[in-house]
């Protein structure tokens, strides 16, 4: 990342190299010069990107142009002296559609503020799309099917190529329906990972597993730096740590053990019937046994790591938090080797079948885990070379009255890798300034907890009895 500190002043700084409103009449309006704001968002939860621009509007080009939602946005940004084609923002060809105009504010001096919100244009093609056929292949396959021939995306596809051959049968579903179905099955073909996940960040399309992201190497170390440590030898701005800084960080989440225990994170118990051979097995999943087993975000760091709950025993049964399958679920499936329920155009069955005992305790307690694992969310200078799904290291100082044993200088809990969730984008061209806030969350501990083993639920010894009530019409 030592190219992010040559040739810029000062952190945040940012190059608007093209932003042209394509009208529906097709008449070409340069804004580079009327913006105020531009805001894009990322989320590795949402299928595509999303943003609003706000612009100075001297020309009335709402009532003018006119505008009307059927517009095209061409953008391109860049840190400046970044020049790879994956670290620049660069949607000139593949242009943003705009969706609404929703706001028109008449300012001093006969001027008005227009905001306008847009999105991709695969999400506009996703709205007027139906798939209405037979999709065969791998289900990494039948995403990227989905993502070139019915939301006829030209963008860069990142895709981790996912096992077995499978049918879908589409009655009249939207694109993403389909790619929302193969990614909630999808096994990787390399580790059997069921975690994949679909999203648009700023580089592309990506069709990957948790354990995928979690594998890169961190793009920047973010941490809090004094004023008086974000200047070299010299003098002047060290462009690093000013970029890296910490400006604003709010603690967002910690586990909640009450929905955990109801979305099944903790545990989980399946029955899996199989409608051709009338036959039942049933599953468990225990997060506690189950966590060095799969990959976490730390998982690919220097250091060990330790399930997000401590594993002491609740009871004198020994029992701990992940004993307690209170989600159930009652999956169906057709066969075990091969999917008897549909047929190639010889008459036989080489797909393989839905395994939900394969992806779904699994997938999901991954997933409900990131709403509720360790969640800060952070205020930074922005640079076009993070985008959501990205892992970075980010320490969150420790905040005390009293100072510990340890001396600790960083939280005990927030520290080390996270994963990059979502971003938020700011661009101010009048200050040439480029802002993001970005939710980071990491699903493990980096140390272990103490566990002692007679530490159980506090309960009185006695039951304080029951009283039984009735009352009286009075006036009736």
């Amino acid at each position: 990342m030592a190219e992010l500190s040559k040739g810029v002043a000062r952190g945040g700084e940012f190059e608007l190299v093209q932003a042209d409103l394509v009208l529906s009449t097709g008449r070409v309006v340069g804004l580079k010069a009327s913006i105020i704001n531009l805001t894009l968002f990322e989320d590795i939860f949402q299928y595509t990107l999303t943003g609003q621009i706000v612009i100075q509007d001297a020309m009335s080009l709402a009532s003018t142009g006119p505008i009307i939602g059927q517009e095209y946005l061409k953008l391109k940004l860049k840190t400046p002296t970044v020049g790879e084609p994956d670290r620049i923002i660069d949607y000139s060809e593949n242009a943003f559609m705009v969706t609404s105009l929703d706001l028109r504010e008449p300012t001093s001096g006969g001027s008005q503020v227009s905001i306008l919100s847009f999105c991709s244009r695969e999400f506009a093609m996703n709205q007027r799309s139906v798939v209405n056929r037979t999709l065969t292949g791998s289900y990494s396959d039948i995403v990227e099917r989905m993502l070139r021939k019915d939301l006829d995306s030209h963008k860069t596809f990142y895709k981790e190529p996912s096992a077995e051959s499978k049918k879908i049968i589409a009655p009249n579903i939207d694109p993403f329906s389909v790619i929302s179905i193969a990614e909630s099955r999808a096994l990787s073909k390399k580790h059997s990972d069921p975690t994949y996940l679909f999203f648009e960040n700023l580089r592309g399309f990506n069709f990957r597993t948790l354990g995928h992201l979690y594998s890169r190497t961190p793009m920047l170390n973010y941490s809090q730096y004094p004023a008086g440590q974000k200047t070299n030898r010299k003098g002047s701005i060290d462009i690093m740590k000013n970029i890296q800084n910490l400006e604003e960080y709010t603690i967002s989440s910690s586990p909640d053990t009450i929905y955990n225990h109801s979305a099944g994170v903790y545990a989980s118990h399946m029955i899996v019937h199989d409608i051709f051979s009338k036959s039942y097995e049933n599953y468990t999943y225990n997060y506690i046994d189950n966590f060095f087993n799969e990959r976490h975000v730390d998982s690919f760091g220097s250091k060990p790591i330790f399930p997000l709950a401590n594993v002491l025993p609740i009871n004198p049964a020994g029992d701990d938090i992940a004993d307690h399958p209170a989600k159930q679920y009652l999956q169906p499936t057709t066969g075990k080797s091969f999917d008897n329920s549909v047929q190639d155009n010889s008459s036989q069955t080489p797909f393989t079948p839905h395994n939900p005992q394969k992806s779904m305790q699994i997938r999901n307690a991954h997933m409900q885990m990131l709403n509720t694992a360790l969640q800060v969310n952070i205020d930074v200078l922005g640079t076009t070379v993070i985008a959501a799904g990205d892992i970075v290291e980010c320490n969150i100082p420790f905040s005390g009255t009293y100072t510990t044993t340890q001396n600790e200088v960083f939280d005990r809990l927030y520290k080390g890798r996270f994963l990059i969730k979502a971003i938020r984008h700011d661009f101010n061209p009048a200050e040439n300034q480029h802002t993001m806030s970005m939710n980071l969350c990491k699903d493990n501990f980096l140390e272990p907890l103490e566990a002692p083993e007679e530490n159980y639920e506090p309960k009185s010894k006695r039951s304080k009895g029951t009283v039984t009530e009735t009352w009286d019409d009075i006036g009736f």
